[in-house]
């Protein structure tokens, strides 16, 4: 009886590092051309995705984790420097109605500031899940803020919006592709 149940415990241990190896060696590959271009596919602008995760010398020297931080870093910068911008357009609008959907959309990116933040940790702790519910709030916030600023016929803020959603639906299918989602 021990022989075989030594036998049956170590078949089980090899069939678990089977079905945990190829996991771990998927997340550790570096990332080729093809993948790149395999994640940026389903993006609203293809070329945009590419183009912003190429932008990062370190993208030929990184895995799928390593990328997932490159994205985060690149929506980071953009939202804040978004974000900066808001509060002047706030402050110096005189148009009643316009000041209201700029302090809207200042809500949303002081919030979605906070939500890269909480991203970056969650990178660190490997939880891939909740940089990708941070990706997709981004997202709302952005066609939130947009929709707010559609009254306004030649906002300055609304390019620099639709750059922040770009960079974040990036940050949300690189997270995908690393979460295995």
């Amino acid at each position: 009886m021990a022989p075989s149940f030594c036998a049956s415990l170590l078949l089980s241990l090899m069939l678990a590092i089977l079905l945990i190896c190829p996991t771990n060696a998927r997340l550790s590959m570096k990332v080729t051309e093809d993948v790149l271009k395999e994640i940026c596919s389903p993006h609203e602008d293809p070329p945009f995705c590419l183009q912003a995760l190429k932008s990062d010398p370190r993208t030929p020297f990184v895995d799928l984790v390593g990328l997932t931080n490159i994205s985060i870093h690149l929506a980071d910068v953009v939202m804040n420097k978004t974000f900066a911008m808001i509060g002047p357009l706030v402050n110096e609008t005189a148009d009643p109605k316009l000041k209201v959907q700029y302090d809207l959309c200042y809500q949303l990116y002081d919030s979605n500031v906070a939500a890269i933040e909480s991203a970056k940790n969650a990178w660190k702790a490997g939880n891939y899940l909740i940089i990708i519910d941070m990706a997709e709030g981004c997202l709302t916030d952005c066609s939130d803020c947009e929709d707010a600023i559609s009254i306004a016929a030649s906002s300055p803020l609304a390019p620099k919006n639709k750059e922040v959603s770009r960079y974040c639906e990036t940050m949300l299918l690189v997270s995908r592709r690393t979460s295995g989602d």
